[in-house]
């Protein structure tokens, strides 16, 4: 039996993240994300009400012009970040067929469908838990688990009795990951078992050497930071990934073993932090406060404002976004006068493409001339770099090999190191958007 794999996304860039599975007439698409660079780059837009066409021509998500009149069985997600969730609003509605995903990524999804203004998407929302097995036309969809920066990760492994397709975006082993299990390592190890294992492999820090740190080791560089600036009675503002909940009930939990009020501010941090207590991942603080609107934010700063010392702010601005918290007050629109008496943590690396690189440097520099201390890189990364990646392989133990979710000079590295553990060129294959490649199980 020909395995199909068309990847309408994902290929040569780090976003904009869907694939399409084949088995002999029953089509599979794992993933639809967007590249948010380039709807950014637009300006002041909300992509909620741009329609399709458009997104596609910007770059801003896959173009699945030749999926659309086909059949697709199944609609699989892997984790709820944007570049793999982000389009379902623009591009479910076209197929006639359920969307399965694991129950934080579920809820990321409905809040997209929520806010679409474009397109009616009346999809067949199926939640599934991590470990879950699902049948669809005669092929099997497992989630396994897996450890990223966001709850629930799953690492799809789609096929039948023959062959089966593990897609394997957000790759990181770690083994204290401090909220949620260690990845399902016996899951991982029996997919070769039998049957042919082709492998999509997440490839955007393959070129950095060495193992990726454990969630635990981001506390400890954080309780530090945290701790001396508190020392020395300085104003602390932080900044994370809005989705990276461990991070949240770090930041939380150490602002209060120093004695300080954490106010967590922002509308994705109030969004992702309420869908992780509505969950049960997390229990804060029942007088924990955390605020969307301006209004409500505003209040909170000036408040703080008149005592720094009794404040921990944890807000969004990691990349520098103009309408984020941060560079509000950076720019002096919110009620917090930041100077040399502030401390400002970066608890999340820069996301590696010139528009963020760009605002992020820009955001660096006005807190620097209103005298604040700048902490970088106050942060491990969701994803593996070569060592765990090699580790990730060997464990696995495909017969293809199949980079994604990269640039193609990091792919080309994915195929290097896949030569440099014996595999002929004949199992290893770099995939260009909108290229199929039949693989025989």
């Amino acid at each position: 039996m020909a395995i199909e794999i068309t990847p309408l996304g994902g290929m040569g860039e780090v976003g904009k993240n869907m694939t399409v599975l084949r088995f002999d007439d029953v089509r599979v698409v794992v993933d639809m994300g967007i590249m948010l660079e380039n709807i950014l780059r637009l300006g002041n837009v909300s992509i909620e009400k741009m329609n399709r066409r458009r997104l596609i021509d910007i770059g801003g998500i896959p173009d699945d012009t030749q999926l659309r009149g086909k059949d697709v069985s199944a609609i699989v997600l892997s984790h709820g970040h944007l570049d793999h969730v982000g389009a379902i609003g623009k591009l479910a509605s076209a197929y006639d067929a359920p969307v399965y995903a694991t129950p934080f990524t579920m809820e990321v999804v409905k809040h997209l469908i929520r806010e679409e203004r474009v397109f009616d998407v009346s999809s067949d929302l199926k939640t599934v838990e991590l470990g879950d097995k699902v049948e669809v036309d005669g092929v099997e969809i497992e989630f396994i688990r897996g450890t990223h920066s966001i709850p629930h990760t799953a690492h799809p492994a789609v096929g039948n009795s023959e062959g089966t397709v593990l897609c394997a975006s957000g790759v990181k082993l770690d083994d204290d990951p401090l909220l949620g299990d260690a990845p399902d390592y016996d899951s991982l190890r029996r997919l070769s078992d039998g049957t042919t294992l082709i492998n999509l492999v997440c490839a955007v820090r393959v070129d950095e050497s060495g193992s990726t740190p454990s969630e635990a080791y981001a506390r400890q560089m954080l309780k530090e930071v945290m701790t001396e600036a508190a020392e020395r009675k300085k104003g602390l503002l932080i900044t994370a990934f809005s989705t990276h909940i461990a991070r949240i009930k770090s930041i939380v939990d150490i602002s209060h073993e120093l004695g300080r009020e954490p106010v967590i501010l922002g509308r994705s941090l109030r969004r992702n932090c309420d869908i992780a207590s509505k969950l049960g991942l997390v229990e804060f603080p029942s007088d924990l406060r955390i605020h969307g609107r301006s209004g409500s934010v505003e209040n909170v700063l000036y408040e703080v404002d008149n005592s720094k010392e009794d404040y921990v702010v944890l807000c969004t601005g990691h990349q520098g976004e103009p309408r984020s918290i941060l560079t509000r007050i950076a720019d002096g629109r919110f009620p917090y006068k930041v100077g040399r008496n502030d401390e400002v943590v970066f608890s999340a690396s820069v996301i590696p493409n010139p528009l963020n690189i760009a605002n992020r440097n820009l955001l660096e520099t006005k807190l620097e001339a209103e005298g604040a201390k700048i902490h970088r890189d106050v942060h491990v990364s969701g994803h593996a770099s070569r060592e765990g990646i090699e580790k990730f392989i060997r464990l696995t133990n495909p017969d293809h090999l199949v980079p994604f979710h990269g640039t193609f000079d990091n792919m080309e590295k994915m195929i290097n190191l896949g030569r440099d553990l014996g595999y002929p060129n004949k199992r290893l294959h770099l995939l260009k958007n909108g290229q199929s490649k039949t693989l025989n199980a």
